[in-house]
């Protein structure tokens, strides 16, 4: 009977080591196809990213990998905020002038197209994502109606055969083949003064919901399960000396996962004038963990809030999305270490024990 016991045992850590390792990864060639739902699924490498074709929300995970993570980005809202004098520049919620809610609005997806480099050779694959349709901006103080025009706003999705090293706004950045970079570009927003800033919400969810935070005065957890109170002010997000800022998806304690979720974004950004002057700017950010009623359901989200200067002329900057990692997933140690020792416990009483075990088998 414990020779069974104990053969059980040793095929159950067996199975659960064969668990763990990653499965084969994708292929590297970039695919993509839309179902039923007009959701443009994309994948890139070891990356599958599922975008909503009618609003600017993805979901994105580990391709070929056992229980895993998922992670969603959905770019909210465009607001419009005046910056207090001498602060930071970071978005705060009472500066708050006006907003314009993205996923209000219609969107439109472009067919696929081939990405080339400057010698037209094909790098990769992408499509657009651009706004259909006008969207009302709600202002905070009655004014003036504004309208976020159509056309004015879109999202460029990109994903690369290799690993590329590109220049972004004069700085070297890297996109590796789990990686999908997102370029969003916004014209002609309707400024109600010149002091006043821009802000991309990007609202972000997960399973375990916290997220890690790599900034320039170190490394930490903001768990965004629970909502902070409504009146706690927006964080600011300290850079780092990196081009790319990061954003972690944490996993939990305990996870079937082997995979990270990242969301990075440049520190800067590339406005050409009405004029067609390009210049560069800086981009700062803050965050809060807070709840959201998005398509009519309330949910918490980890808030990422991308302020940008006054412009004139069309704003573009590159965030991404993508997936990192492939160790052993924390459950699977676990597992496996509980069916490690209880192996060794039947070999301890069989190798203490000798004598009855030979006696039992010989009856």
């Amino acid at each position: 009977m414990k020779r069974n016991i104990a053969s059980m045992l040793g095929i159950l850590s067996i199975a659960i080591l064969a668990m763990a390792l990653p499965a084969a990864r994708a292929d590297n060639q970039p695919g993509a196809s839309i179902d039923q739902g007009n959701r443009i699924v994309f994948t890139s490498g070891s990356l599958t990213g599922v975008f909503e074709g009618n609003v600017p929300h993805v979901k994105f995970y580990a391709t070929n990998e056992m229980g895993r993570s998922e992670y969603m980005v959905n770019f909210r809202a465009l607001i419009e905020f005046a910056p207090v004098s001498g602060g930071d520049g970071a978005y705060q919620g009472p500066q708050e002038v006006g907003r314009a809610t993205l996923d209000s609005g219609t969107w439109t997806h472009s067919d696929f197209y081939p990405v080339k480099d400057q010698n037209d050779v094909i790098i990769g694959m992408g499509f657009n994502l651009t706004l259909n349709s006008a969207i009302p901006i709600e202002f905070t103080n009655p004014g003036t109606p504004a309208t976020l025009t159509a056309q004015s706003v879109s999202f460029a999705v990109k994903a690369y055969n290799s690993t590329r090293t590109m220049t972004v706004n004069q700085q070297t950045v890297t996109i590796n083949t789990a990686e999908i970079k997102i370029d969003v570009t916004i014209s002609n927003w309707p400024f109600k003064s010149q002091n006043d800033k821009l802000a991309l919400e990007v609202n972000m969810r997960s399973n375990y919901d916290h997220f890690g935070l790599n900034e320039g005065t170190g490394t930490h957890e903001v768990d965004a399960s629970n909502p902070e109170a409504s009146g706690v002010s927006e964080h600011e997000f300290h850079s780092t000396t990196d081009q790319e800022q990061n954003v972690d998806f944490s996993s939990g304690p305990l996870t079937t996962s082997s995979n990270t979720g990242f969301f990075r974004f440049v520190k800067t950004a590339t406005v050409t004038s009405l004029s067609g002057a390009v210049s560069t700017v800086n981009v700062v950010a803050a965050y809060k963990g807070d709840s959201d009623k998005e398509l009519g359901d309330s949910e918490n989200f980890f808030k990422l809030y991308l302020a940008y200067p006054y412009f004139q002329g069309t704003l573009t900057h590159d965030p991404s999305i993508g997936v990192t990692g492939g160790g052993i997933p924390t459950l699977y140690l676990v597992a496996g270490g509980a069916a490690a020792a209880g192996l060794a416990a039947v070999v301890v009483i069989r190798y203490k024990h000798p004598r009855i075990t030979r006696e039992t088998e010989h009856k």
